[in-house]
């Protein structure tokens, strides 16, 4: 297998000029706050409920036959709303 010179010497130059990109320390070292991300932290256990054991065990929720016919119904006659986007954007003028 025949290497050409040129693609073995652009490698090593290009090993060598990465080579010199590399450090031991960390250019933020020292610069960042050490309360850095605290309110990414803050919102998540805000927003995170936990539920009790009890709560965890009650996973029934009954369901409503008079809905439930409806929509057996709806989907039978074909007259099922059609959904609506709300994240559409509005076309430029």
């Amino acid at each position: 297998m025949f290497i050409n010179k040129k693609i073995i010497t652009s490698i090593s130059f290009t090993l060598l000029i990465l080579g010199g990109c590399a450090t031991a320390k960390s250019a933020l070292d020292g610069r960042l706050d050490a309360n850095l991300g605290g309110a990414v932290k803050a919102n998540i256990q805000a927003h995170a409920v936990a539920p009790t054991p009890a709560q965890k065990a009650n996973t029934y929720i009954p369901s409503d036959p008079s809905r439930a016919a409806t929509a057996r119904e709806n989907y039978r006659e074909n007259t099922v709303k059609e959904p609506v986007t709300i994240n559409q954007k509005e076309p430029n003028n």
